[in-house]
């Protein structure tokens, strides 16, 4: 990740300590050991009103925690210091609502995570999107721009947290006038155990707006001070950060792996065929409007899309432009629906062969990664260990051996008669698939 700043000149100098500090640093190591600075050393220091608020927490044992304040207040911190307090005893689920400063996405999504190890890294090293459960795309920064698209993305979200592990949701900075109507909502929305309120000493007018809803939600009101940190040397902007996210995002090769030194331009694309029975994409949806279709070619071309899963379009709903670009038109909703959709990642459309039918597309995301049930999520399979302990694991293949003596082709497949020993292969296919970007992956 150091190694950003070969294609990012802002960070050219953002993991180095401040220059004359004493430091060791072994071997190929990912950090430095700091003896001794000349200046101020960037670092965070928890308020007690966190650690009371912990011990409050702690008294349940699966608790749901809704986080809120002003912009900059500290909230993704609280948050992650909540995490790495808990992930200690049991893992923990993340709910990102925040489009614009996610903690474990690229800028635009909001997602729910299962997290099993304590947050290390900064935001912009885990945008590889690898411990997401299920995620949508917002199209934007912000939801002003569709508030109902945005409280039916987070309302699908919650509909998917089990609820056998604590929960911890953190909030937009967005407090005052739609922004405060959209806080109200996910709170009526989620009915969290905990709001913890993030302000600096008198101005907790908001905690005090909120204890009425808190009341009926049956949620507890918990005001903590905001942050107390000392900036890096190399002070980063929200656009700053967001830059990193996606550049951190498009040049990931594997987890904490990427590859800075090749540029965009250099990596093959996926070529994906856009018409015709055989081809890889459903359609292209233009988030909350409508362009014409002689337009939609310069539109999208070179341009960062949603790759989106739904098992809800009909082919009543996609027209073609005249190079053959499946749309999906005459919506009476601009927005895919989140109960029938959801966003696996993004890409670049590097480039479009209107002769042929190619689009040409840029994506660290691989479709072998799609799982299915028999809703159109995912292959849900249970057995029994060697300890005869019930398991299940969630996949998107099965391979069984079927050998003469074996009965688990006859369980999963008893229409298919056995004519030689060796394996089954069992996957099932996406569906309909359709979104900002949508894939067939089958």
């Amino acid at each position: 990740m150091e190694k950003i700043s070969q294609i990012c000149p802002f960070a050219e100098n953002l993991f180095q300590p401040p220059s004359n500090s004493i430091t060791m640093s072994p071997k190929q190591a990912t950090f430095h050991v700091l003896f001794g600075s000349p200046g101020p050393t960037a670092r965070t220091i928890y308020p007690v009103s966190w650690l009371e608020a912990l011990d409050t927490i702690s008294s349940k044992s699966a608790p749901k925690i809704l986080t809120c304040g002003q912009k900059g207040v500290g909230k993704s911190t609280f948050c992650q210091f909540l995490v790495n307090s808990f992930i200690r005893h049991k893992p923990v689920t993340y709910l990102e609502t925040d489009p614009g400063q996610p903690s474990f996405s690229p800028p635009g999504l909001a997602s729910i995570h299962s997290l099993t190890t304590p947050i290390l890294s900064p935001p912009f090293a885990r945008s590889g999107i690898s411990s997401v459960q299920r995620c949508h795309h917002i199209g934007n920064i912000s939801p002003r721009d569709n508030p109902r698209h945005f409280i039916d993305c987070i309302t699908d979200l919650l509909s998917h947290d089990s609820r056998d592990a604590p929960t911890i949701i953190n909030t937009p900075g967005w407090t005052k006038g739609t922004g405060y109507e959209l806080l109200t909502s996910l709170i009526d929305i989620a009915r969290p155990d905990f709001i913890i309120v993030l302000s600096t000493p008198g101005k907790d007018s908001l905690a005090r707006s909120l204890h009425p809803l808190a009341s009926n939600c049956q949620s507890h009101v918990l005001v903590v001070e905001s942050t107390n940190t000392i900036s890096p040397a190399v002070p980063l902007t929200a656009a700053d950060l967001r830059t990193l996210w996606i550049i951190s995002y498009f040049h990931r090769t594997g987890r904490d792996r990427w590859d800075f030194a090749t540029h965009l331009t250099a990596w093959k694309p996926w070529m994906v065929k856009f018409s015709g029975e055989d081809r890889g994409i459903w359609a292209v949806a233009i988030q909350g409007e409508e362009l014409l279709l002689e337009d939609i070619l310069l539109a999208i071309n070179g341009t960062m899309v949603a790759i989106t899963i739904s098992s809800a379009t009909t082919v009543e709903e996609v027209s073609t432009t005249a190079e053959g670009i499946p749309i999906l038109m005459n919506r009476e909703v601009k927005f895919v629906d989140p109960n029938s959709s959801r966003c696996v990642g993004y890409a670049v459309i590097r480039g479009i062969d209107v002769i042929k039918r190619w689009m040409f597309l840029l994506s660290p995301w691989e479709p072998s990664s799609v799982k299915e049930d028999e809703n159109g999520k995912e292959m849900v399979v249970t057995y029994n260990d060697r300890d005869k302990k019930e398991r299940t694991e969630r996949t998107d293949r099965v391979f069984a051996a079927d050998g003469p003596s074996s009965t688990i082709r006859h369980i999963l497949l008893p229409h298919v008669e056995r004519t030689y020993a060796g394996y089954v292969s069992l996957s099932f296919p996406s569906g309909v698939i359709a979104g900002c970007l949508a894939w067939n992956s089958s």
